[in-house]
């Protein structure tokens, strides 16, 4: 009978330790030797849907309204951040106030990996559902940016080198910016820099599935080894520099957005739960500034320090995280959740079409700057909600 009832969790994507079986029966006293059920919020771009995913021996547990208010205030905020990062420009002393682009980078890899893993543990063991829901929410807003890219480009309203090696290479997520860091196999489309971004979110997309292999097979274990994968995959990059170690040096930095939503959804979001985490970022620190070391200091956003200075910020998130600044951050947001959840919903449209609209056709030091920005904010509603629309739904499991 156990074997059969194995048997049906296997072929329904459940390991042993994940199985749930659902009754209808009186409250009673929590057993730690079931395993419960816990709601949680869609994937990124989607904070509304809730879908199933489980945690042995915790009971079931929601993400608050005002922890949902707080990703879709974290989210607007970084995107309006790297807007104003690349198109405004403030005087002195003042200008060091957005010149922290990058960081609101790392913002969004720790919160894709908190909302892909509180959304997708219990179903990415069935990869082709998986992947055409990530493949339907990366694409088709990234092609709407190189559209519009081509459109100024051939216009003459932007300049930049077209090439198909970069055209190729950003359609299959190789791109990055070669003059801040080694190792780089193309630039962005078309000049367009935050599609940089890119090439390791997608990544991260691939990587996630495999990961969770081993996460059904012992959780603690590839909760160190992750971060010892990114270590390792970080002194080789120092050594010998190349795209697909730096990608790999980088997955440390999303997966603690997903450690995050794992202690978050288990009821167990504190500082002696997240060792893995917290060792891990601190060792990838110490290589980082090795690679200081090593290669000698060129300024504070380029390779080396830049590599260090994205782990450092990483670390000081994933510490407030594990604060009560973090309930602090939740109670606040839930005030401006209404505007939030609006610049949310375009966040990543608006991040991908900014930069060719507002900056490299000028717009951001001219007088038509206001109705640019206006462009903009529609281009990223077609990119974000109303393309997205028109085409088929991803499977759900």
């Amino acid at each position: 009978m156990r074997r059969d009832r194995d048997s049906r969790n296997a072929r329904s994507g459940l390991s042993r330790i994940d199985a749930v079986t659902l009754r209808s029966e009186t409250p009673q006293k929590p057993d730690h030797h079931r395993v419960y059920l816990v709601s949680n919020s869609a994937g990124a771009g989607d904070l509304t849907r809730t879908t199933q995913a489980v945690v042995p021996g915790r009971p079931i547990r929601k993400l608050e309204p005002r922890v949902r208010a707080g990703l879709d205030v974290a989210r607007a905020a970084a995107a309006i951040y790297v807007v104003l990062h690349h198109a405004v420009s403030l005087p002195e002393p003042f200008g060091v106030l957005l010149s922290f682009g990058q960081e609101a980078v790392l913002v969004f890899f720790l919160l894709s990996g908190f909302v892909i893993f509180a959304n997708e543990r219990a179903r990415v063991n069935r990869p082709k559902g998986y992947y055409l829901r990530r493949l339907r929410r990366i694409y088709p807003p990234m092609l709407v940016a190189m559209v519009v890219s081509t459109l100024l480009w051939s216009m003459g309203l932007i300049t930049a080198d077209f090439s198909w090696e970069s055209l190729l290479g950003t359609l299959l997520a190789m791109q990055d910016i070669a003059f801040l860091k080694p190792g780089v196999i193309t630039e962005p489309y078309l000049g367009n820099d935050p599609l940089w971004s890119l090439s390791y979110e997608i990544a991260f997309y691939l990587l996630f599935p495999l990961v969770m292999v081993g996460w059904r097979r012992s959780v603690m274990a590839t909760r160190w080894l992750v971060p010892a994968v990114s270590i390792v995959a970080l002194g080789s990059y120092l050594v010998v520099p190349n795209h697909f170690s730096l990608v790999l040096a980088y997955l440390m930095m999303w997966w603690a957005g997903a450690m995050a939503a794992h202690l978050y959804l288990s009821d167990s979001l504190r500082f002696r739960n997240a060792l893995p985490e917290l060792v891990g970022l601190v060792l990838l620190g110490l290589v980082a500034a090795g690679g200081v070391v090593l290669h000698g200091y060129h300024g504070l956003g380029f390779f080396p320090f830049l590599i260090f200075r994205h782990y450092a910020v990483v670390l000081i998130l994933v510490i407030l995280v594990l604060t009560p600044v973090r309930r602090w951050l939740a109670a606040g947001s839930a005030m401006i959740a209404g505007p939030a959840v609006a610049v949310a919903s375009i966040s990543y449209g608006l991040y991908l079409v900014h930069y060719p609209i507002l900056v490299q056709t000028g717009a951001n030091q001219s007088w038509w700057f206001v109705p640019a920005v206006a462009a903009a904010v529609g281009c990223a509603w077609a990119a974000d909600r109303w393309i997205p629309s028109l085409l088929p739904r991803a499977p759900r499991t």
